[in-house]
């Protein structure tokens, strides 16, 4: 799943461009490289390529985005039993919605429809979490950098990631409706 949930990620980033325009552009800036080397004027680009950059920001092109590596959560968050037991459950619970994900590709389309309604409902679980803990001051200031960090290197904001994984799942959806058909 998560596999397949990166690919519609990838192609909802590329604002509705194709892989086949993506392969055009770089193959576009290959030739323009290749022609300043030989003292040459770079090419036009190609007819009907749209060059400019995506909305939602661009992924840098030449560094893998820095990894989180911090504990999202400062230690006094779990001296409430309560909490304690929710984000255990909370893990426990994606934990399984992750391993059931692997047989993505094997299940019928009615199957990937309800998976990614498990999916949906366990981001709103985490967001609720999160928005609790981060109320009460409760989120690692380590984790809110390196999470903005890891963002930022794709030229991405919290919310344009969001929108992009909810086209990414509109698109998953809309294969498996288009499956059903």
């Amino acid at each position: 799943f998560q596999s397949r949930e990166y690919f519609k990620i990838s192609l909802s980033h590329l604002d509705g461009r194709s892989i086949d325009d993506l392969g055009k552009m770089v193959k576009y800036q290959v030739d323009c490289m290749r022609a300043v080397a030989s003292g040459l004027m770079p090419p036009a680009p190609p007819l009907g390529l749209d060059m400019s950059p995506p909305k939602e920001g661009m992924p840098s092109a030449t560094a893998s985005p820095p990894m989180i590596e911090a504990e999202p959560f400062d230690s006094s968050a779990f001296t409430s039993e309560v909490v304690r037991e929710e984000y255990d459950v909370l893990r426990r619970d994606h934990r399984q919605l992750i391993k059931m994900g692997e047989a993505y590709g094997d299940f019928d389309p009615l199957g990937k429809l309800a998976f990614l309604d498990q999916v949906e409902k366990i981001e709103e679980r985490w967001d609720i979490f999160f928005g609790r803990l981060g109320l009460l001051g409760q989120l690692s200031p380590e984790y809110r950098q390196q999470s903005s960090d890891f963002l930022d290197s794709m030229g991405l904001t919290a919310q344009q990631f969001r929108k992009l994984l909810r086209r990414a799942h509109d698109l998953m959806r809309k294969d498996a409706e288009a499956e059903r058909n």
